[in-house]
């Protein structure tokens, strides 16, 4: 049985998702304006040329950019990054030469496709798409499309006829796509929704008239109402909430979407939410480099630029007396925990996985098909490769938002983000070789260098003679100063 809790604070909101008491999805966002799926009155600050991509202010600190790639002149469109490969594939028809479109201060409708990072500002697109809870609409794409992942054939035909139905009760031209959610869904429920997702596009055609530039012209749900709608699937059974505005807005949402098999309930107990669970310390491992998984193995995860990497390392696994297949129960279990971390940790990009290595093909495509089955446990999409005979995996996978650590952590300012510090003998050497060149240039008889407290007692225990042996021979008086 699944459980949604969501944990309001004052600079952030933290959804958790837990199966039978263990995190298997986790959800963190910081109060930003630019959130993803939002709508802007934005103006064309400045024309890029060279780079082929105008930069866009949309009222944040930061410009957004929008590049040939995110602008079709409302022809088509690939929104699988905003909704989770919930949708069909479309012919994608990018400009050649955006900077021949655009001139600055040109204002236009535009959506973020992905939040500000770092120092880069928001990511737009021209095409915009309002999601609900059983389709999206599209107001460009005028196309009726139904989610990859519903693949029985009469009921893909049947919500076809649904949408086609639909959009002949209105003046204007749009496309709608079926989303996962859709599926079983009644013909009243769709088309009660088609119509409201019509009028919030409407609202924005009037906002974009009447307001002036920047200006937000549709805000995207709030993350909790946001989540239900993409994670709320039929073996959800409680939702449990710690303030009351969120409370009310998911009994509403239960209620719009008649799900009256759910439980929710308000919160207000002197501990976190949390911490009254027992979720917070699965939270907090997120964070950690190393993470055990079933039967003493462990998993180490290396973040870096271009790639992140996972090893799996045996520990103190107990296997079987058969190697081969205890190698195989080994790679199976971690591909299981990797899956998870993956999910957990919203990392996406490029993924290096390195198996213990297997002899057997079959072993090798069974470990591949535990990794498939447990990705597609979320809605964003991914590609896994065959496993190379050196135990070798690459993952693909889109992240539609930043990874959880990047919302709270930096690069540590002593090593540069590279995990790793001088050790201490080294650092003593390092200024043992200061001391040495301070001796020989300073025309002052006393030579006074300034050392961490910790090193200043290594080099007084360990390095006294070396120290003695400068002033000797260069006929000087060290003198060793805490630093502040």
């Amino acid at each position: 049985m699944k459980k949604i809790f969501i944990n309001i604070e004052d600079f952030d909101t933290n959804i958790a998702v837990s199966d039978e008491g263990k995190l298997v999805n986790f959800f963190t966002e910081r109060n930003v304006y630019a959130r993803a799926g939002n709508i802007y009155k934005g103006k064309i600050s400045k024309v890029v040329s060279n780079m082929n991509f105008v930069f866009v202010d949309i009222g944040d600190e930061r410009p957004a950019f929008l590049s040939e790639k995110e602008y079709f002149d409302s022809t088509g469109a690939d929104f699988r990054e905003i909704f989770n490969g919930d949708s069909e594939e479309v012919d994608i028809k990018p400009q050649d030469d955006i900077a021949g479109i655009f001139e600055k201060g040109r204002e236009l409708i535009v959506q973020v496709i992905k939040e500000p990072y770092n120092t880069k500002g928001a990511r737009l697109t021209t095409n915009v798409m309002i999601p609900g809870h059983y389709t999206v609409f599209s107001p460009f794409i005028q196309h009726a499309g139904i989610s990859r992942k519903i693949v029985d054939e009469e009921e893909r035909e049947r919500l076809r006829r649904i949408i086609e139905k639909a959009k002949t009760g209105f003046p204007e031209e749009f496309g709608v796509i079926a989303r996962t959610q859709a599926q079983g869904a009644k013909k009243k429920e769709i088309e009660q929704e088609i119509k409201e997702l019509y009028e919030k596009w409407q609202d924005v055609k009037k906002n974009f008239k009447r307001n002036k530039s920047p200006d937000m012209l549709h805000e995207e749900e709030m993350l909790p109402v946001k989540i239900l709608r993409e994670h709320m699937d039929r073996q959800v059974k409680e939702v449990i909430a710690d303030s009351k505005d969120v409370y009310r807005a998911v009994k509403n949402y239960v209620k719009e979407t008649k799900r009256s098999g759910i439980k929710v309930r308000f919160y207000d107990g002197i501990e976190s939410l949390f911490g009254y669970y027992k979720i917070q310390q699965q939270v907090d491992g997120i964070y950690n480099g190393i993470v055990p998984f079933k039967k003493g193995g462990y998993i180490k995860i290396d973040v870096t630029e271009a790639l992140t990497v996972i090893d799996i390392n045996s520990g103190k696994f107990k296997g079987l007396e058969d190697v081969e297949n205890s190698l195989l129960l080994m790679n199976v279990n971690a591909a299981k925990e990797i899956a998870r971390q993956i999910i957990l940790r919203n990392i996406g990009g490029l993924i290096v996985v390195d198996f213990i290595d297997m002899q057997k093909e079959e072993n090798r495509q069974k470990v591949k098909e535990t990794m498939d089955n447990e990705l597609s446990k979320s809605k964003m999409y991914f590609k896994t490769s065959k496993i190379s005979e050196f135990g070798l995996m690459e993952i693909t996978r889109k992240r539609d938002a930043k990874r959880v650590e990047d919302i709270y952590f930096e690069p540590c300012s002593c090593c540069g983000g590279r995990g790793i510090v001088q050790n201490e003998e080294n650092v003593c050497i390092n200024y043992l070789k200061k001391i040495k060149y301070e001796c020989r240039r300073s025309v002052e008889l006393n030579v006074v260098v300034a050392v961490p407290d910790d090193i200043k007692k290594k080099i007084t225990k360990d390095y006294r003679d070396r120290i003695k042996k400068y002033e000797k021979e260069y006929k000087k008086k060290v003198i060793l100063k805490t630093e502040n």
